[in-house]
């Protein structure tokens, strides 16, 4: 017993020391010019901690390069997608860093499959059936893209294999959760550009605000759960990122409860007074 326990204490602070080197190998990324925000420079971190702890190499410099162009151009054509802003210099140079890379062909399936779900992509502001579309919708654009980042990090050129992995690989799946926290994130913080121009997210998936943040609510917790996934010592760098995000989007939820009920508040007549 005092042996398994030794052995374990020794992966989880192996794992630990294998994710401080990622974060020190990818500092410069915060002040480089791409990829343009925190969130997609802990992405790279998180691919090179993994390389690191399946090949016991870290992942080339040239590859976070790579993959920090991927996941601007990424930004870029979901940008795209929801006629939101974008700069077209940047698409560009992110798709040129991508063709000189050799991903030309997949990041044309890619676009051809993000093509298809967004052409099929449900209305807001439905019913039951409207509101799980919309969670599915957002599941498979994620999956797409960490699915094009996984097979990109492991110099593989198979979209197909990058997509499945984010179902079968344990550690895919861990960042999977992840990603999705991270969105439900952005879809509270985003609500009323995202109800005004009529996309789908997780808020207005359902008819009645209320109802998509309880859905909302639920979804989160669901997403964190990770019981049903190894308890490897060699992911609990993965695992306290998970419990961090979904600590973060339930705050989220509740800063969109309590700004529905202000909503609620406002818009509600006010009681006339008594006769006298």
């Amino acid at each position: 017993m005092s042996r398994l326990r030794s052995a374990r204490a020794c992966s989880r602070i192996s794992s630990t020391l294998t994710s401080v080197r990622s974060v020190r190998r990818c500092l410069p990324l915060f002040v480089s010019a791409r990829p343009r925000t925190p969130l997609r420079v802990l992405c790279v971190m998180a691919f090179d901690a993994l390389h690191q702890l399946r090949y016991s190499k870290p992942l080339p410099v040239a590859t976070h390069r790579v993959l920090a162009a991927l996941l601007d151009f990424g930004a870029c054509t979901n940008a795209i997608f929801d006629e939101k802003a974008y700069r077209r210099k940047e698409l560009e140079l992110t798709r040129q860093i991508l063709d000189e890379a050799g991903l030309h062909s997949m990041v044309e399936e890619v676009l051809r499959r993000l093509s298809d779900l967004e052409g099929r992509r449900p209305s807001p502001f439905g019913d039951d059936r409207q509101c799980h579309e919309a969670r599915s919708y957002r599941e498979a654009v994620a999956r797409l893209w960490l699915g094009t980042v996984a097979a990109t990090a492991a110099g593989s050129r198979c979209l197909e294999e990058g997509i499945l992995a984010t179902y079968a690989d344990d550690v895919l799946e861990l960042l999977f959760r992840i990603v999705m926290q991270c969105q439900i994130i952005d879809d509270v913080l985003d609500y009323s550009r995202d109800a005004s121009a009529g996309l789908p997210s997780f808020l207005t998936a359902s008819a009645s605000l209320p109802d998509a943040i309880e859905r909302t609510h639920q979804a989160a917790c669901e997403y964190a759960h990770h019981r049903d996934l190894p308890r490897s010592d060699d992911v609990l760098p993965l695992r306290v990122a998970l419990g961090v995000a979904s600590i973060c989007a339930k705050l989220m939820i509740r800063f969109g409860r309590w700004r529905c009920a202000c909503l609620k508040s406002t818009t509600s007549p006010r009681p006339r007074p008594a006769a006298r």
